[in-house]
Parts: structure tokens; sequence; C-alpha cells
């Protein structure tokens, strides 16, 4: 089905288009005048659409404009609902995944015999079109002197020329005097010019980063003295990039025969740029000519035998770089260049060459931010009453260490100083609490990172205020929200996962996610957002009907469009709610067990419980009314029975049931012919009708074919489209060999289709037919392998015989010195987790491993070695240790493990169990594996994880 672009900034405008455009390109037997009425709505809307798009980059808004942009984004949301409700007005059959919109409603017309419904159907459209009527007449009324039809063709104007030029759109809408806002645009006085004239004193934690780049800069031994430098210091905004640059340009400048310090901003003016800089190399000597390339041309020739130091502050595009690049002439007089930005592409693009550096700048510690905040308060931490002491430890939590939120919020409270002001800042939005120039700087700089996104990313970064604050929100999990919402479109069938995981990354190198669990290619597999990011989403928000936030401060007389309980609402509240427009709805009570009735829902599209331990079956036996339902997702809950009308969902396209309680699937299932991706339990069983379900592409996570019929089995083998399927092999006895006969069956047709990642769970028995010749032929699809029981020498030529095996886990399978030499062998392997104590106490690598990028070992009683030349590719390495076994056993103490052979480590990090072992032993062991990195020549970033320290033995 095609998909249609939602977004925060334009509501579901596009989507309803692409609808309208549809039922128009197609003779329906409609009532008399209604194709009219539907002409009329989709020419109306493509200019409130156009409107829409102008005003999403407009800063500072004229407040009628804003009004009326509102009403348009809510018009199209209701428009929206009452289209998709018509198509499900009539019992239509299921239709598959290739079925579009089109035929969809192709389908609807045919089966729509009662005039009665032709006549509703009617009376809905004219009554859309009264709605459109009602809101262009309401804003013509506050235009003076301006007709709507006038109106019109200028923002259609703007229609033609939006995407292939800013400049000629804001002409036209100059020429029909459309007020696009009452202030131009960036007229403020950036308050980021404050911190270029930071009186030393004021700063906090400063001197560090500050330290460590001059020393950087400075001839290193063995360095020449003479090579150019560029270093680019990325983060993201109000981390106190350009106060660093500041400081390190005054403590160096004087070294310099030229220097300059100029900031760019979002959209430059990049002549006067060039001028500036010039300007300022030249000590105001030398006049600027005309054109862009005779001012470059000026600035290299003053540059080119001279010694300099150029800061360019700000850089939002690697364009704006490798323009201001061109002037910055090459020399051998050791020069340095330094750049700050908050997108990483660019400060890589900036240090493209070989020794230059990308510093990436990190909030302020906690003693920092103490520091910080008291001094702007109070003069120092000892002046801070006792009253407000724990208000102070929440706001600076809140804070994150944020330069600029601290100064922001001390601000704040220095003009009052109550246990009333502190609580009431410690508990709601900075960005609500009143107007203040430091607040108003605030929400500047955070939103010119958001202006600067494109409306999808906008969306996507929206709606992760649908998550608590601190929260690890998975990619995963994520991007397929933002799919079933409608904020990502491909072009020509591009698959939308990956273009959802490119959205996800981009933010990372925006800076406006944090990245974690950052896997070998460096890609963060999940993230979390800065509380003071946050607050400024939950804001925007807020302002645009987004996402609804009980707990803070939503304005509840709007109508609900996406939900979030986080838990600490107030049930009544909730109840009183109209949900009816609501298309999203997340629930993060764990343990609590209230649940809106889903039959309030019926817009629904997206419902997620993952995790809600206190809801049960009653909470879902309405599932099936939820007919508009794409995303469903109740892992890790107690549900452990889903009703059979489930079967009635047609537009059901995702149901994640992992690590639930879920023992059985209904039959019913199987009638969906959307569903394209299902998770469920290990022990869950399933329909028998599995090969009905032509559509599906993912199934698993570990499901346990043992324990799903013979017909299943067989069944399976004919899902064609199936491209990821994870299972687990685990016979408890030699009766189950003739299911698993016909699970290799399947999988062979699989993996000669679409099947291009088989993840399986094999438990070693010797009575499976495993042992010695596996009945589990060596297939290409074979990805991820976690090996339980058993003992590897009992499959070695299978392992080595898989082609594309990428991640092998190891876990309470026996192992030795020849089994980790076979591993070596295995030829794409690039992740190996070792969970298992070995036979031999020493384990040696040497060779082999030539792609491997990431090592977890746990070396309980295992010494572990690494020779010259070992693993050349590893880039992450994870030791876990059992410290008592150092202090006890023959090892009698930590060696060196030999880490410097590994030539392109670059993270190193210790889990260290402390249960019985000695306290002395622990700080011998942390000096011990600090060595180790400090003296590795990648300056590795390390980390030593403790556990159990509570069960150190004194001496």
């Amino acid at each position: 089905m095609e998909r249609f672009l939602v977004s925060a900034s334009t509501g579901a405008m596009c989507s309803l288009l692409g609808k309208l455009g549809t039922m128009l390109s197609e003779e329906f037997k409609l009532l008399k005048g209604v194709r009219d009425d539907i002409k009329f709505l989709k020419d109306e809307l493509e200019a409130m659409q156009a409107f829409l798009l102008m005003m999403a980059d407009v800063e500072e808004p004229d407040k009628q404009d804003e009004l009326r942009a509102d009403a348009v984004r809510e018009l199209s949301y209701d428009m929206e609902d009452k289209i998709d409700k018509f198509m499900l007005l009539i019992d239509h059959e299921s239709s598959s995944q290739s079925d579009s919109f089109k035929d969809l409603f192709n389908k609807s017309m045919r089966k729509i015999k009662s005039v009665k419904t032709r006549h509703n159907i009617a009376k809905d459209i004219k009554d859309i079109k009264s709605q459109v009527d009602k809101v262009s007449e309401r804003y013509a009324r506050y235009i003076n002197g301006f007709y709507v039809n006038e109106l019109r063709i200028a923002i259609l104007l703007f229609t033609i020329t939006y995407q292939s030029s800013y400049l000629t759109s804001y002409t036209a809408n100059k020429r029909y005097k459309i007020d696009v806002s009452s202030k131009p645009r960036n007229a403020r006085v950036d308050p980021r010019i404050v911190s270029v004239y930071k009186d030393t004193a004021e700063l906090v934690g400063i001197d560090g980063p500050r330290d460590e780049l001059v020393k950087w800069m400075s001839n290193n031994e063995g360095e020449s003295s003479h090579r150019q430098k560029v270093v680019s210091i990325v983060g993201y905004g109000g981390l106190g990039k350009t106060t660093l640059a500041k400081q390190v340009y005054d403590k160096l400048g004087a070294n310099f025969e030229c220097r300059a310090f100029v900031s760019i901003s979002r959209t430059p003016d990049m002549k006067g740029i060039l001028i500036s800089i010039l300007s300022e190399v030249s000590n105001g000597k030398v006049r600027a000519r005309a054109s862009y390339q005779q001012i470059i041309d000026q600035i290299r020739e003053v540059l080119t035998d001279k010694r300099y130091l150029i800061i360019i502050d700000d850089v939002w595009d690697i364009q704006t770089w490798e323009l201001l690049y061109c002037a910055l002439v090459k020399n051998d007089c050791g020069s340095v260049i330094m750049t700050t930005t908050r997108i990483n592409s660019v400060a890589k693009s900036c240090c493209c060459s070989d020794g230059d550096l990308v510093y990436k700048i990190h909030p302020l510690g906690m003693v920092d931010s103490k520091k910080l905040f008291f001094k702007r308060i109070f003069g120092c931490e000892e002046k801070c009453p006792p009253s407000l002491k724990e208000a102070s430890e929440d706001i600076l939590k809140k804070c994150g260490g944020l330069p600029l939120a601290i100064n922001t919020i001390s601000s704040l409270l220095a003009t009052g100083k109550t246990k009333e002001k502190w609580d009431q800042v410690r508990s709601s939005i900075c960005f609500v609490q009143g107007k203040s120039s430091d607040i108003d700087a605030m929400s500047y700089i955070l939103s010119l990172s958001y202006l600067d996104l494109p409306l999808c990313l906008r969306s996507c970064l929206l709606y992760l205020t649908m998550f608590p604050e601190d929260y690890e929100v998975g990619m995963e999990r994520v991007v397929h929200r933002w799919i079933f919402e409608g904020f990502i479109h491909g072009e020509d069938k591009e698959d939308l996962v990956e273009l959802g995981e490119k959205y996800f990354h981009e933010l990372v190198n925006r800076s406006l996610i944090m990245p974690r669990r950052i896997w070998c290619d460096g890609k963060a597999q999940s993230c979390q957002v800065h509380d003071t990011v946050l607050d400024f989403l939950i804001y925007k928000s807020n302002e645009e009907n987004f996402c609804t936030r009980l707990s803070n401060h939503s304005k509840q007389d709007r109508v609900v469009r996406r939900i979030t309980l986080l838990g600490n609402e107030d049930r009544e509240s909730v109840e009183h709610l109209d949900l009816s427009h609501a298309r999203s709805l997340a629930v993060f009570t764990y343990s609590q067990d209230y649940l809106p009735p889903l039959a309030r829902l019926n817009a629904l599209r997206v419902l997620d419980l993952c995790n809600c331990v206190g809801l049960g079956n009653h909470h879902v036996q309405d599932i099936g009314r939820l007919l508009q339902l794409r995303y469903l997702n109740i892992a890790g809950t107690k549900i452990t029975k889903l009703p059979r009308e489930i079967g009635g969902l047609q537009f059901l396209e995702m149901l994640d049931a992992s690590y639930s309680e879920l023992h059985e699937l209904p039959e019913s299932v199987t009638r969906l012919k959307r569903l394209a991706r299902l998770f469920v339990p290990k022990e869950t069983k399933l329909p028998d009708g599995i090969g009905n379900m032509e559509n599906l592409q993912e199934l698993g996570h570990d499901m346990n074919i043992f324990v799903q019929s013979v017909k299943f089995l067989e069944g399976l083998g004919r899902v064609a489209n199936l491209r990821q399927l994870g299972i687990c092999w685990d016979s408890e006895s030699d009766k189950a060999s003739s299911k698993g006969q016909k699970l290799v069956s399947s999988l062979c047709k699989l993996d000669a289709c679409k099947l291009c990642n088989l993840c399986i769970e094999l438990h070693l028995r010797e009575y499976d037919g495993i042992v010695g010749h596996p009945s589990l032929p060596a297939l290409k699809s074979i990805r991820k392998i976690r090996l339980r029981h058993g003992q590897l020498s009992w499959i070695p030529k299978w392992l080595v015989s898989l082609i594309n095996l990428e991640i092998l886990f190891i876990n309470g399978t026996e192992m030795d010195q020849q089994d980790v030499e076979v591993l070596g062998s295995i030829p794409k392997l690039l992740e190996l987790r070792v969970l298992t104590n070995c036979i031999e106490h020493t384990i040696t690598i040497s060779g082999g491993f030539q792609h491997l990028q990431r090592l977890v070992f746990n070396v309980y009683a295992t010494e572990l070695m690494f020779e010259a030349g070992a693993m050349p590719n590893l880039k992450e390495l994870y030791l876990g240790i059992r410290l008592r076994n150092y202090r006890y056993g023959a090892g009698c103490g930590f060696n060196d493990f030999g880490i410097e052979n590994l030539s392109r480590l670059a993270w190193f990090h210790v889990h260290m169990d402390c249960r019985d072992g000695k306290a002395a032993d622990l700080e011998a062991a942390k000096g011990v594996f600090k060595r180790m990195a400090d003296a590795h020549p990648n300056c590795l970033t390390s980390e030593m994880y403790i556990v159990f320290s509570d069960m150190l033995q004194n001496e």
C-alpha cells in the first residue's frame, strides 16, 4: 500500500492529498456533485499545504499565520480520519500488501450497494468542504485589503517554486504581500556572541579541554613544525564549543602572524564572511573586491607565506566549509585552522587529512556543574541554603552538564531563591517558565538545530517525546513506529526500514540525540535524548499539538493526536480524554494495571505496550476493534492470549510479542495478509497456516521449532518473501528427528528464495543428529549462531563451512585451544562472544580472525594472550574478569594480555566481578588495566564496570 507522508509541520496534509488524488483518478460511482466537491477540496488543500510548508521554515511567525497553520494542520488530520473511516464503512475483503490505496478504494466502491451509504459518503464530503470553507473565510476576515483568491495564487506560486529555490519562493511571497513573518529571519542578535566575550573568571571546566587542544596544536616530538593542522570541535548546541574555541584563540593567537575569528549562521552570507576574514587577516589594510573569486584570491595572497590561525565557528554544512577552505591556502608555516560544528559529518569533512583532529566536546561533570550553578546564584555552593540542596540536585541532573542550560536555569533561579520556586522549576519545563533573555537564548540556540532539519526529520525527532526522560530508545523500535505513523516516505519501492535507519543515524550525526550501544561500524543501535533537548522538543510538540504528555502542561482542550502515558498521570484525567482521534498510544506504566479502553481508540495506528507487566489479557480483549492498527507491541507483558478477532485487523503490519507470556497465536492471525513482521516468545505455538502469510518478511526472534506442528514446519517453506528468521534448535529427545527433517527441507527452500538473515540458537546434544554429521546444512543465509551446551569439537567443520556467519555466541559449550583456532578460520566472522569456561587454562590467539571487529571474552578461570599480528581488525575488546581467580588462581595476578598487539583496537572494556575478591586486589586491578590502556599506541577509550563490590572481603 502506498505510504503517504505525515509530518509535524504539515499534519496529514500530504497523505490526505495523495488519497484525494487517487479518488479523482478513477471513474467511481459517486453521487452527482461529490466528484466536484472532491476536486474543490484537493485544489483548496494544495494551497493550504503550500502555506504550511512555508510556515515550517519561519523562525518567528506572525500570530495570525500561526493560528491559521494550527487550524489547517488539525483540519488535515480530521479529514484523513473521515476518509479512512469511509474506507471501513463496508466489510471488504482483506487485501495484500501490494494493494494500493487505489485498489482498496476500487474494492470498497464495488461493494457499496446501499444508496443510503452513498448518501452518507456524500454528506461526509460536504461536511469536510464546509470545514475547509470556514477555515479559509475565518483567515480572510483578518487580512486587510487582501482577497482569498490572491492569497491562493500567491501560495500556489510558492508551491511551484518551493523545491527549486527558497529565494524564488520568498520573492513571490513578498510580491503578493504574504506576511510570512512579522520579523525578518535571523534579525535578532545571535546570543552566542556573548560567549565570545566571556570573562575567563566566569568560566568553569574550560581549562582541561582548552589545554588539551593547545597541547595538540603545539608540535609533538618528531612532528614537523611546519605542517598545517585542522581541528574541528563537535557537539550539540549549548555545550560551549564557541567558548572553548575563543579561549584557545586568545591563548595562542599571539603566536601567529595572521588570525581571524568568524561565525557562520544557518543561512550564511558567504561574501560577508569572506570579507570579514580578509579584513581580520590583513588588519583592515586590504579592501575587498567585487566577486567571490577575487576575495578568495586576496585572502590567499595575504596568507601565502604567513603562519595563521583561523577559527570558523558554527559550520552547518560541508559546502560552506569547502568554499571557505578554498581561501585558506595550505602552506608550510605551521598554520592552524579550527572549526566548530554540531554535525559529525561536517567535522570529519573538515579533518580529512592524516593528523587532523575531530575533538568531541563533552558535558561538564557534576563537580564543575555544581560549581557553575552555585557560583551564578550564591557565589559558591557553601552559601546555598540546605532547604534548596535536594532541588538543586534534581535541577542539575536535568541540565545534564550542558553549560547553556545551567546558566539559563541558574539565572532564572537567582531572582527567586525560595523552595517553592525551585520545586516549580525542577518539576516543569524551563521553556514554559516565563520569558527572560536567558531562556530566549537557549530556545534560540536549540531551535537553530531543529529548523535546520528537513520536515521528515523534524517529525522523527519530535516523536521521541513519546518516550520518558532518560529512556534508552532502541533504533529498531522507533524506526518501525516512524514508518507506521507515516513519517517515512520512500521512492520506487525503497526499503523503508533502511531509510528509517538512515534518518536515525542522521539525527545522531547532527548531535540531536546521544548514541548508545555503538556497533563496530560506529553506528548506534539505540539513543537517548539529553534532558534539555527533550524539554525543548516537548515545548515544540505542545506548540504543534503533536504529542500529548499529561504531566507536561499539555493543552488538554486540544484534540489528542498522539498520547504517551508515563505512569504519573491522574487516572480520572485520562478517562475524561477524548481519544477517538489518537493515532499513537504508548504506555510506560510497567507495574500499573490501567489502560484506556481500546474501544475508544478507533483511529489508532500504533499501540506500544512494551514491558507493561501490569497488563493482562482483559486489557487487549477489544484489540479487534482497532481497524486502523498498523503496529502492535506487547513485548515483555504478562499477556498470554490474543483474541481471535485480531485476524480482522487488515492493516496490521507488525506484531511484537517477544519476551511476553503468550502461549499460542490464534489461527485467525494467518488472515493478516499485510503482516510483515512477527516476533513471539521462544515457546509460543504458531498456527499451522503460516504458509498463507505471503507477505511475512521477518519471523522470530528465537522460535522453538520443536514446539511447532509438522504442518507449520512444512508451511514455513512456502513463505517465499521471508528475509529474516530466528529459530531455536533444542530437541530434548531423538523423537524430534522427523520435525528436524521437515524444518531442514523448509530452510533449504527459503535459502533459495529471499532469506538472507538466519539466526539459530543451537543446543548441542549427542542424540539429536548434530554431533559429527549435522543434519543442518551450511546455508548461505546463516548470519548468527548461539551455541549452548555440548562441545565445540562436535561441529568444527560445519562452523568453518558457514561462509556468511558474522556473529557467534558461545555459552556453556566446552572449548579448548584447538577449538579457538578453528573459530579463527570462520571466513567472515565479525563478532565473537565467549561466555564459557574453557578446559585449558591458557588460550593464546596468534593468527586467524582476519575480519573480527568485536570480541567479548569471559576469562574467569583462563589466561588470555594476544600475540603479535593477532586479530588485525579488532576494534572493541570486552573482558570479563573474576577477581578472586586472579588472587588465588595459578596466574596469581594480572598479565597484560598482550593488548598492545591489537593494532586497530579503539575500545577496551573490563567487567570486574568482585564476589569473594579482596579490596586490595581490586585497587591493583584498576591500576593494571589503566596502565594497559594508557600504554596502547591508539589512545584507547577504556571503561571498567565493577559489579558486586559490596561482596568484597576485607584483608
